[in-house]
């Protein structure tokens, strides 16, 4: 009995001084000569395995680019590129070869975890911005489209709608701005509208140099108001003997612009317009089912001038 309690406690020491080797980072020579120990008897491919799990621990592992800019910090200031290793290795101390490899297993299962968190946080924020954007455009090009209708309120309404995105605030206000700047002139030539009177309107067929029943006008005004005007523009409504319109033109009786080829001239405050005797602005269509007593005549636009 004595023999054999004697074996082992033999056994038992002999246990603890050959055991499995394991990984001592307190310095260079130490990482090396336990590296070296550690994969004398792996196989080639636990032994590249091994290579790679000091290579990535050394480097910082998971926080490696955090690991490597902190190295430079105060804490470290002078350290050798040695001992910055050595502190990153710290974690592998007293691991044997095969804990090393599941540790790095491990490891790079998280970091390929965190990449695909990382990789849908950042597909599902880039799906949401573009969302916004195409929300963004929808509600702009539906208020210009409201604005160009003169739909001014509706137009604001979208900007208002658009205002409730951050990324579009500015882009709402300058838009409900206009919009409020369109309708305000737009209210103040409508207003100014029924200053310039309507003071001879004629409709009928004419026989021109190169054809004869061609549909024409001749229009006369008088700006009543105190502004003087660059533009007036009327639209002709040419209908049928069944009071239907059937066909509609526009025309400029005053119209100030460097490429006007007829008297360009303002309409100023007080002044009248008139054309001279013989003169029709005319029609290309022939209407030919055009009653001549069934026309009406409106002003549809003007412009201030400066």
């Amino acid at each position: 009995m004595k023999n054999t309690a004697l074996v082992t406690i033999f056994l038992l020491l002999l246990t603890g001084c050959f055991g499995p080797n394991t990984l001592d980072t307190t310095s260079q020579e130490t990482i090396k000569s336990s590296a070296q120990s550690i994969t004398a008897d792996m196989t080639e491919q636990e032994q590249a395995e091994f290579a790679k799990a000091l290579m990535y621990y050394s480097l910082g592992g998971q926080n490696a680019w955090t690991s490597m800019v902190g190295s430079f910090d105060s804490k470290n200031d002078g350290a050798s590129p040695e001992t910055l290793i050595s502190i990153n290795l710290q974690s592998l101390d007293g691991l044997t070869g095969q804990e090393v490899i599941e540790k790095y297993r491990e490891a790079l299962a998280k970091d390929k975890e965190l990449r695909e968190r990382k990789r849908a946080e950042r597909e599902a924020k880039q799906a949401k911005a573009r969302e916004e954007q195409e929300t963004i455009r929808k509600l702009s090009d539906e208020a210009k489209a409201l604005l160009e209708s003169k739909r001014f309120e509706d137009a604001i309404e979208k900007y208002r709608a658009l205002s409730e995105i951050d990324s579009a605030k500015e882009l709402a206000t300058n838009g409900i701005a206009n919009t409020q700047t369109a309708l305000n002139a737009f209210t103040e030539k409508m207003e100014y509208m029924n200053k310039v009177a309507i003071t001879e309107f004629e409709a009928k067929r004419i026989d021109t140099y190169s054809d004869k029943g061609v549909p024409a006008i001749r229009v006369s005004l008088k700006n009543n108001g105190e502004r003087s005007l660059d533009k007036v523009k009327v639209t002709v409504y040419f209908q049928d003997k069944n009071n239907s319109t059937i066909y509609e033109e526009s025309f400029h009786p005053v119209l100030v612009s460097r490429f006007s080829i007829r008297d360009n001239k303002p309409l100023k405050a007080g002044y009248i317009y008139e054309m001279e005797d013989g003169k029709y602005f005319t029609v290309k269509s022939k209407l030919s089912e055009w009653d001549e007593s069934k026309t009406i005549i409106k002003i549809v636009d003007l412009a201030f001038s400066n």
